[in-house]
């Protein structure tokens, strides 16, 4: 026998006595699976291990299969922090919600029936019976109703709104109610708590409660509708992502302790992808204007008498600073000039301060003499060929055809 057929029969007989003990071991203890496997896998080992020893073929010719990579996807968990105490907004919405009323507005036909127009919020600010709303919620209203949440309906007087604000006033007969605390709108910061309350798609007697935080402070939109006699751009409004929908206008933006600190107006929406952002008239203004109609029927708003252009500053890097509004143009009644350029402005001038706060923007600008009244006393810084001279003057009433 040669040495090849010596190994073979070597390997035959290792084989059969490794079979044969399985089998023995099979019949003893019954078909298992563990133990076929087991053996199997100890069979395969002492082939290999006798065709390497004795070179049945190369070591060249075993080919591994490549390492196989196996990926586990794990699925993590979104942490979903709340993002305001619930208890705190319960606190909140169970004492505003009695001060938020809904408004159906509307007309008397000839046999002297309510027909309704349209609705909206509103939100009580004294005991004696005092609503405010939004100018754009009762503009063409002759007739309107006020409903709190527990059912009550009064018949509600027109006090009288302003369009350029959007705030409008209202008052029902009952002396003896809770209105809502009053915050302060100048200090309320980006990322404060924000809850609206309000009576969206007039759902029903009682007001619907939604948070959120502040987004962006003096805000500028361009608004107008079917409800307003035409559009009317709103400066200096406080920015929202509590929602707010058609209804709401007219109710309350709130801060932490409840108070009240805005009054919904409007909302915008973007053609693609985009939700609604929601807009209030900062309180301060608003009650302002409520103190101007309670006094004159209407507000009296101040003008300053200038065509005015955003101005910038160049920095050292070349970027464009907001630095100032430019007096392009003065202009007044009649071959007349309003008091700003009858202080010595002229064209040119950089207006930089007005009653020593800082003018960046145009929209800034608007915004403070927004909040200011004809015949009020200012103070105007400008620089003229980079020297400041300061202005004091009374503002004008601003045209109503303006």
């Amino acid at each position: 026998m040669d040495q090849d057929e010596f190994q073979q029969q070597e390997l035959f007989e290792t084989e059969k006595y490794i079979s044969d003990l399985v089998e023995e071991k099979t019949k003893k203890r019954g078909s298992s699976f563990n133990l076929v496997f087991l053996s199997s896998f100890f069979t395969s080992i002492i082939v290999l291990s006798f065709l390497f020893f004795f070179g049945i073929f190369d070591e060249e010719e075993i080919i591994l299969p490549d390492p196989i990579t196996i990926t586990e996807t794990i699925k993590e968990k979104e942490l979903v922090v709340p993002r305001v105490d619930s208890s705190k907004v319960v606190s909140i919405a169970e004492v505003a919600t009695k001060t938020i009323v809904q408004l159906q507005v509307g007309e008397r036909n000839d046999e002297n029936d309510f027909i309704s127009i349209g609705g909206g919020s509103g939100v009580v600010i004294n005991e004696k019976g005092l609503i405010i709303t939004n100018h754009h919620v009762i503009d063409e209203a002759t007739d309107v109703r006020v409903i709190f949440e527990d059912g009550r309906m009064y018949e509600a007087q027109i006090i009288g709104s302003d369009k350029l604000t959007d705030i409008g006033v209202v008052k029902i007969e009952n002396e003896d109610l809770t209105p809502i605390s009053i915050g302060n709108s100048a200090g309320v910061f980006v990322g404060d708590l924000a809850v609206a309350i309000g009576h969206p798609l007039t759902l029903g007697a009682a007001p619907t409660v939604t948070t959120g935080v502040i987004s962006a402070l003096d805000r500028r939109l361009d608004v107008g509708n079917e409800n307003m006699n035409n559009a009317v751009t709103l400066f200096g409004l406080i920015q929202t992502d509590a929602p707010i929908t058609r209804g709401s206008s007219g109710g309350a933006l709130l801060n932490n302790n409840g108070e009240l600190i805005g009054i919904t107006t409007a909302i915008a929406t973007a053609d693609v992808g985009a939700e609604g952002l929601g807009f209030a008239v900062p309180i301060n203004l608003a009650l302002g204007i409520v103190e101007d109609i309670l006094d004159d029927g209407k507000v009296l708003h101040a003008f300053l008498g200038i065509l005015g252009a955003q101005y910038f500053e160049v920095a050292d890097d070349g970027a464009r600073i907001f630095s100032g509004v430019l007096i392009e143009e003065l202009y007044g009644p009649a071959n007349d000039i309003y008091a700003i350029g009858k202080a010595g402005a002229l064209p040119g001038d950089v207006i930089k301060k007005i009653n020593n706060e800082k003018i960046a923007t145009l929209d800034q600008l608007i915004t403070i003499l927004r909040s200011k009244r004809a015949g009020d006393e200012i103070t105007v810084e400008i620089l003229r060929n980079e020297n400041i001279i300061t202005l004091d003057f009374t503002l004008d009433l601003r045209p109503s055809d303006v």
